[in-house]
């Protein structure tokens, strides 16, 4: 039998440094429902999988031709 898998969670304090955002813009964002989140005991978690998310989904497509 293999070994159950825990994921990996994150605080908000964490997490919100990952995507260089406030704790509290994460928290407003994981209470309205912009990004999952767990409650565990008293304390706020996100998962690394909500991280690679948003960032995926807020990424701009480069223009063809651009300077770098």
């Amino acid at each position: 039998m293999k070994p159950e898998i825990k994921p990996r969670l994150l605080s908000v304090k964490d997490a919100a440094a990952e995507l260089g955002l406030s704790i509290w813009t994460l928290r407003a964002w994981a209470y309205s429902g912009r990004i999952g989140s767990h409650k565990v005991g008293n304390r706020l978690m996100i998962a690394p999988e909500e991280i690679n998310r948003i960032v995926t989904e807020s990424e701009r497509p480069r223009l063809q031709g651009a300077r770098q």
